[in-house]
């Protein structure tokens, strides 16, 4: 395959998992078939199949895909750490929930219905939730964070923010909660209330 027909089929698969994303949104993933999919898309069936086979192997790449654009999140950061930093964080994490909704939605059922893309998801979100305990004994000797933390104490603080992050969607729509800015906004004050409490000085 030369140089310009694989940036051509890497685009194609871009335009793919972009249109994907945006019908999953709106109407689920159970609505869309491949066929519709292709259709939307303006190609074949047999093209699409070309590049992704199923829809779970369409969902296995927008899961790697989701999650390269949380690494962002887990950069180092520069200067002090503050309450406005944590802020600056969380609105990355749920512009990119936002993004990805369906996954978040459908994200038992999904899991259920496809033991690749659920054994992917585990390793992920060990490694997200080591990350983020890293982040947190860094901060602590830096003098940002309490260092009377116990481990299993850590471990605890961290799986709570990892489950409030994954499961407030759900829990705002259940409540008829209408996803916008200010929605996103509770989203983030609820997760910066958790973790207020372990920051040494809170601004």
């Amino acid at each position: 395959m030369s140089p310009r027909t694989y940036k051509a089929s890497e685009q194609t698969k871009s335009n793919i998992l972009q249109k994907a994303i945006e019908l999953f949104n709106e109407s689920g993933t159970a609505s869309i078939s491949m066929n519709a999919l292709a259709e939307a898309l303006g190609i074949s069936a047999g093209n699409l199949q070309y590049h992704y086979k199923s829809k779970e192997e369409m969902i296995r790449a927008i899961l790697e895909q989701m999650f390269s654009e949380f690494d962002v999140i887990y950069q180092p950061t520069e200067g002090q750490f503050t309450l406005d930093t944590l802020r600056q964080l969380m609105r990355l994490n749920f512009g990119i929930i936002w993004k990805y909704h369906f996954f978040y939605r459908e994200l038992t059922a999904l899991l259920r219905n496809d033991k690749n893309l659920a054994k992917r998801y585990r390793e992920i979100q060990e490694q997200r939730i080591i990350q983020q305990e890293n982040l947190i004994k860094r901060l602590a000797g830096e003098g940002i964070v309490r260092s009377d933390l116990h481990p299993n104490e850590l471990r605890k603080v961290v799986s709570i923010g990892w489950v409030l992050g994954n499961t407030w969607l759900s829990y705002a729509e259940s409540m008829g909660h209408k996803i916008n800015e200010a929605a996103l906004t509770e989203a983030v004050e609820i997760m910066v209330q958790h973790y207020k409490p372990y920051l040494q000085e809170s601004k």
